[in-house]
């Protein structure tokens, strides 16, 4: 079936069958302040965080974080990370970096809001093991959310906090 005769049977659908509109347009994240260009940015932050833990990249992780970011790990007594040289330690002895990982994202359930050159950012991380193979499994969820900061024109997480996002849920933030 054709795209557009798709379309055409879910609209008759629609006017007919009594189905809500809302129920067939596709989820967008909660957005408030400054133009979509920003929050557009900030999606692609987020996809490059994800990107780094797949490819256990730290380079890239590293430029994703401002200097003198914070990153608050609950759970974890070493926590706060604080700067360069704190979050990199954490980042190589993650999960994430010591063990291969898919790392996933709920799109639905990300939320941005921006004010001049900061936002807050939440968002969820679903790991998978074994991606590759007919073993994988979801290993480990994980929220992000905190304030990042426009430097120059490229958003920075500054100040996040993660923890666990379990149990998995359609509409629970865990923060």
């Amino acid at each position: 079936m054709k795209r557009r005769d798709f379309s055409k049977i879910i609209m008759a659908v629609v006017g007919v069958g009594g189905v809500e509109a809302s129920n067939l347009v596709p989820a967008i994240a909660n957005q408030n302040g400054q133009a979509t260009a920003e929050v557009a940015k900030i999606y692609q932050l987020q996809a490059a965080f994800h990107r780094a833990k797949t490819a256990q990249d730290i380079g890239l992780m590293m430029s994703l974080f401002d200097a003198n970011a914070t990153l608050r790990i609950q759970g974890d007594a070493r926590s706060p990370y604080v700067g360069a040289d704190q979050l990199r330690a954490y980042w190589l002895n993650s999960g994430s970096f010591k063990n291969r990982r898919f790392s996933l994202v709920p799109s639905y359930k990300t939320r941005i809001a921006v004010s001049d050159n900061e936002a807050t950012l939440y968002f969820e991380c679903h790991d998978v093991a074994d991606y590759d193979k007919p073993t994988r499994n979801i290993i480990n969820d994980t929220f992000l959310a905190g304030t990042l900061r426009n430097v120059g024109g490229r958003w920075v997480f500054y100040d996040v906090s993660a923890g666990p996002s379990t149990p998995l849920s359609l509409d629970h933030y865990y923060a």
